[in-house]
């Protein structure tokens, strides 16, 4: 099975050939930014490279700040660069699994927590660090963060 590194690297070739400009810097972009988190692992001594898990929550804190950024350009009237960012959002999406529905979340908060015996709100740190490394790149960490709280007294 081929990694995410790869897959986003054929991307970029694709691209190239199809010369789509806002794909092809889009994905130079994620490229850059996974090749600067290799620099930093290096560095700390843990190894050549980041894995394929800390890359999509590399690409979900890429989604994250361009949403912020929608919401800056649609409140600023810059259309042209919020279709732009949405654009980008769309391509870095397309590296990511399946996405968890909120139906889907209710139910895997629920069963979770039953499973796991976590009661309390001071056992939110156990659950989002467990689930973030059960459904790596399927999970808005924020959105998860916000109906766990509701679900733990």
């Amino acid at each position: 099975m081929q990694s995410l590194r790869e897959k986003i690297k054929l991307t970029l070739d694709q691209n190239l050939k199809s010369r789509d400009e806002i794909a092809t810097s889009t994905v130079r972009l994620v490229l850059a930014a996974i090749k600067d988190h290799d620099i930093q692992y290096r560095t700390k001594k843990k190894g050549d490279s980041i894995s394929d898990e800390e890359i999509l929550n590399l690409l979900q804190n890429m989604i994250k700040q361009r949403k912020e950024s929608v919401k800056i350009y649609s409140d600023a009237g810059r259309d042209d660069l919020k279709k732009r960012e949405e654009k980008e959002i769309e391509i870095i999406s397309s590296f990511l699994p399946h996405q968890i529905t909120s139906e889907e979340l209710e139910n895997i908060l629920r069963e979770t927590i039953e499973e796991h015996g976590f009661n309390s709100i001071k056992d939110l740190g156990k659950l989002l660090g467990f689930l973030k490394g059960k459904y790596p790149g399927q999970l808005d960490m924020q959105v998860v963060a916000e109906k766990a709280k509701k679900n733990l007294q």
